[in-house]
């Protein structure tokens, strides 16, 4: 009954918001990737809003997605409340005019599962972007994944690993091959994508343009600079070279993909190279808990990333972090919390982590039993590392405090759930009016926070 009760609601929610779409035929812009959607769809939102009326859409699943195009936003954390999806579901139908607004819709498509609802191509019943970006494959959700694994077939865990991150690409690039596009940017550097679209491009090569390191793709990338003033990135496109600087902004060299795929959005919808940069240089703005710079207690620095950790994201940031370290000559520590929905990869995963942190860290502090059970296992036998393990963030934050190395440059990554990183951020923020700028700090996270620490203490 209760399954029955949900596809009625999918249903009533991709009808209206279709019609929404029918009426105003706003250009869409869609965002596929395992990581890097929301600084995208940021990037775009900054590079068009001087020029066009735009709206970023914050919601990207099978639900938040149609709300968004009907302008409803919806309480993440009421959706087990009756009456607020009572009073939602009276308002949808008035929710059709909310599109005549804008010219442009700036989505994420983001997928966590290869079944309908939360797959690419129950999204594409309810929006076909106009313009369709395929950032990258990596092992984020992962455990969804592992039920399309072949029963009948033997395979070694890097086998089963390949197996389903081709899967993965193959459902996420549906945005480019099955959305009927009239213009595609991918990313030309991840070996998922490009074998997922291999055969799209053959056929339909004048509509797909490409970014990446090689100088052969339709934007390239040319320099990235970073220290704790300011980070820089330069690009070589078809229209000529583009240098952007931002600063204080801490950004790794990752952001080259998010604002290449950026830059070659803003040239589709007819801007040029110096209105891309000034609007990008003048409106981007990070995301709370993600890659902020922020001051901490005994003039510590902390690279604030608490919001969510996969596995390339986290190897970035140390590479960063230690890049810092050797200009700043400060000791590097990192606060690690566990890396979930990776299933049974979770075990090559974090050892791949633990091989980076033997590498770059002075010091290394834990949260979560994967982290206990194979990242410590693999640094404690390095014995230039001082390294300890925490059951939750807020004993970590107190030991911390009272244990921090002064002058230290401080590096914060970790997944959602129980992890909750940032609140080892807010107890050693030199500046407690600067908790504002973290993750999580609505009022259903702070009660849910609370009642994490009560059954934990």
């Amino acid at each position: 009954m209760k399954k029955i009760i949900i596809s009625l609601i999918l249903f009533y929610l991709r009808f209206f918001a279709k019609i929404a779409l029918v009426i105003h035929r706003p250009k869409i812009i869609g965002i596929a990737g395992s990581a890097g959607k929301s600084s995208t769809k940021n990037a775009i939102e900054a590079i068009l809003k001087d020029h066009f009326r735009v709206v970023a859409l914050k919601g990207n699943s099978e639900v938040g997605l149609p709300l968004s195009l009907l302008g409803i936003q919806l309480d993440l954390y009421s959706k087990e409340n009756i009456k607020i999806w009572l009073k939602l579901l009276l308002l949808v139908p008035l929710g059709i005019t909310y599109l005549k607004k804008f010219e442009y819709l700036i989505v994420e498509m983001g997928i966590d599962d290869p079944l309908p609802p939360k797959n690419m191509t129950y999204l594409l019943k309810i929006i076909k972007p106009d313009i369709a970006l395929s950032l990258n494959i990596s092992g984020t959700h992962t455990e969804q994944f592992e039920k399309i694994l072949p029963e009948n077939q033997q395979m070694n865990s890097l086998e089963k690993h390949e197996h389903i991150l081709n899967k993965m690409a193959e459902e996420d690039t549906k945005i480019i091959t099955q959305s009927n596009c009239s213009c595609a940017f991918y990313n030309d550097d991840d070996q998922y994508l490009k074998r997922a679209l291999q055969n799209y491009i053959k056929n339909n090569h004048t509509k797909c343009k490409s970014f990446g390191k090689n100088k052969n793709n339709t934007l390239s990338f040319l320099d990235y600079q970073v220290d704790l003033t300011k980070s820089m990135f330069s690009f070589l496109s078809t229209e000529g070279e583009i240098k952007i600087e931002f600063s204080q902004m801490l950004l790794p060299q990752v952001y080259q993909y998010t604002f290449g795929a950026a830059i070659l959005a803003g040239l589709e919808c007819g801007l040029t190279l110096e209105q891309i940069k000034t609007a990008l240089s003048k409106n981007f703005q990070l995301p709370k808990s993600r890659s902020s710079l922020l001051l901490g207690k005994k003039n510590s620095i902390i690279i604030d990333s608490s919001y969510n950790a996969s596995k390339q994201p986290v190897l970035t940031f140390l590479d960063l972090a230690f890049s810092l370290k050797k200009q700043t000559k400060r000791p590097l520590v990192f606060i690690f919390g566990d890396m979930r929905e990776l299933g049974q990869f979770a075990k090559s995963e974090h050892e791949e982590v633990a091989q980076k942190i033997n590498q770059t860290v002075d010091a290394l502090y834990c949260v979560g039993e994967l982290s206990k059970k194979y990242v410590l296992p693999q640094i404690k036998t390095n014995t230039e590392i001082s390294v300890k393990w925490f059951s939750h963030a807020l004993a970590l934050g107190r030991h911390l405090k009272e244990n921090l190395p002064v002058n230290a440059l401080l590096l914060f990554k970790g997944s959602q759930n129980t992890i909750f990183l940032e609140e080892a951020v807010k107890i050693l923020l030199q500046n407690p009016s600067d908790s504002k700028k973290l993750c999580r700090q609505e009022p259903f996270w702070l009660k849910q926070k609370e009642k994490y620490w009560q059954q934990v203490n």
